[in-house]
């Protein structure tokens, strides 16, 4: 009997919180209210007994404000439809930490008025001092090289006016020695040489220094037939070999300046040049124009120009028109 009434209870209970979820005003996103209790719900919405008398038409989950999701979400029967569409809020995220600075260490600036020159006086700017002067001394040192200068006067003057003194001489023209001025004094083989007399200032100067005497005959015949090579005469002809010789600019403007004139000399208007490659062999009277790479050579015969590269040039002869003696 007991557990009767306690049933009944229960239900009493449970229909009057029934009641209380069922029945009631039912608010939509729209602005519409429904007045009356819940009939039927399903996945598509909820039906409703209207006050008024009659059922409504069925209204969908997402028409619904989120106060009437709530309520309609008591109901064990419209929970599982009406969870879904109630909008859970925002974790409140945590407040990030404030950041705080810390000192570094920072490199102490110089006191005083700073100017480009006063960076010189510490250890780096010494140290690129000394470089940018041993740098100069070197670009003076290959300049005198490119412009045929003499190394010391070069590298001495760029070591008393740095900079300035390189610059100088890179302006000045290339010294071009002339086969001329190079070679030395021939004697005249016919002139008798020259004996001091016995007790003479002369005899005792010579005797003190120690000139070697000329054998008569053996070194005046060959320099007799190097005068005679040089005047035009029908001496042996130079070859120079790759191998012997690095064919580039300086060694062509120093060994054959005779051949960049427009109007040769006497001694070297009867001198052609040969030059040799692994594909040809071309017969110049005169080199037109020279750069860092190759050479223009004026050909003999067809009077036109032809460009040589110095990597591919094998041999140079410098002979008569009428030696055909390879």
């Amino acid at each position: 009997m007991r557990r009767c009434s306690a049933l009944l209870v229960a239900l009493l209970v449970w229909a009057s919180g029934w009641a209380t979820v069922s029945a009631g005003v039912f608010k939509l996103e729209d602005g519409t209210t429904i007045r009356g209790e819940v009939a039927t719900v399903d996945d598509y919405g909820v039906n409703f007994k209207l006050d008024t008398g009659g059922f409504s038409e069925r209204v969908s989950w997402g028409k619904f404000t989120q106060e009437t999701l709530k309520e309609l979400a008591e109901d064990q029967r419209a929970r599982p439809m009406a969870e879904p569409f109630i909008e859970v809020p925002p974790e409140a995220k945590p407040k990030p930490k404030p950041i705080v600075l810390k000192e570094v260490p920072r490199v102490d600036r110089p006191t005083g008025r700073t100017t480009l020159f006063s960076s010189f006086g510490t250890s780096l700017g010494l140290a690129v001092l000394g470089l940018l002067y041993l740098s100069n001394l070197f670009a003076g040192y290959e300049i005198a090289k490119y412009r045929n200068r003499p190394v010391a006067v070069v590298c001495g003057l760029s070591a008393l006016l740095p900079v300035l003194g390189p610059l100088i001489f890179l302006a000045s023209p290339t010294v071009v020695v002339h086969a001329e001025a190079a070679a030395p004094a021939v004697p005249d083989p016919a002139a008798a040489p020259a004996v001091p007399a016995a007790g003479s200032p002369a005899a005792a100067t010579s005797r003190r220094v120690g000139t070697p005497q000329t054998p008569a005959g053996g070194g005046l015949r060959v320099a007799s037939e190097a005068a005679g090579s040089a005047a035009g005469g029908h001496g042996e002809p130079k070859v120079y070999n790759r191998g012997d010789y690095m064919f580039n600019r300086r060694f062509i403007e120093t060994q054959f300046p005779g051949f960049f004139r427009v109007v040769p000399t006497e001694a070297e208007k009867d001198l052609v040049i040969v030059v040799k490659t692994p594909k040809a062999e071309y017969l110049g009277k005169r080199i037109s124009r020279i750069s860092a790479n190759e050479m223009f050579l004026q050909l003999l015969q067809a009077n036109k120009e032809v460009s040589i590269t110095f990597g591919e040039i094998a041999q140079i002869v410098v002979r008569q028109k009428d030696d055909q003696t390879k």
